[in-house]
C-alpha cells in the first residue's frame, strides 16, 4: 500500500509528459506562450451595443426584430413605441419567463425604459439568458424615440395582469411625422 502513491505519482507525471509531447509535436497543438485568458468573466457577457432613436426605426417592421419595453406596465400603458412587447421586470419570476418566450424566433431585440441606464441591466439580462440573441438598447429610452419623432402608442399592455391599471384606457397610436 506505501508503494501506490509513488508509483501513481509516476503515472501521473509520465501521462503529462506525453500529453505535453503530443501537443508539441501538433501543428495545432496549443502553444502556452499564446494562451490568454478570457477577457470577460464566465457567466458575464459584453454589455449590449446601444443603437440611436433613427437606427432602430429602420429595423421596426423586420420579422426578426423585436422591441421590448423594460418598464413597468403602468409608464407602458402612458405610451410606448408602436409594436413593442412588454417585458414584465417588475412581476412574477413565471411571467418573465413566458415574456422572455416570446422573443425566441427573433434575430435581433430592442431594448428600451425610461433611461438608457434602466434598460441596460435588463438587455445584459436577455444576453445572458438567450446568447445567441443580438440585444441592443435604445439610447436615450423611450424619451429620445418620442422626441425623435418616431411612432408611439398608448394602452394597456395586453398580457400583463395589472389590476391598478384602468381597464377603459384607450389605445392610440401616433405615426411618425412624414
Amino acid at each position: 500500500m506505501t508503494h501506490t502513491l509513488p508509483r501513481a505519482l509516476v503515472l501521473a507525471a509520465l501521462g503529462a509528459a506525453i500529453g505535453v509531447a503530443a501537443n508539441a509535436a501538433r501543428r495545432d497543438g496549443i502553444r502556452p506562450a499564446s494562451f490568454a485568458p478570457a477577457a470577460t468573466c464566465e457567466g458575464q457577457s459584453p454589455a449590449p451595443a446601444l443603437i440611436s432613436p433613427a437606427e432602430a426605426a429602420s429595423l421596426c417592421g423586420r420579422p426578426d426584430v423585436v422591441i421590448a419595453d423594460a418598464r413597468t406596465p403602468a409608464r407602458f400603458a402612458e405610451g410606448h413605441v408602436a409594436g413593442a412587447v412588454h417585458l414584465p421586470c417588475q412581476g412574477d419570476t413565471q411571467a418573465t419567463v413566458l415574456a422572455l418566450d416570446r422573443l425566441r424566433g427573433h434575430h435581433t431585440v430592442i431594448v428600451y425604459g425610461d433611461s438608457t441606464g434602466e434598460a441596460q441591466a435588463v438587455a445584459a439580462s436577455i444576453v445572458h439568458r438567450q446568447p445567441t440573441l443580438d440585444v441592443r438598447v435604445l439610447a436615450g429610452g423611450f424619451p429620445a424615440w418620442s422626441q425623435a419623432g418616431q411612432a408611439c402608442a398608448s394602452g394597456p399592455c395586453e398580457s400583463c395582469d395589472e389590476p391598478s391599471l384602468p381597464a377603459a384606457l384607450p389605445a392610440t397610436t401616433t405615426a411618425a411625422p412624414p
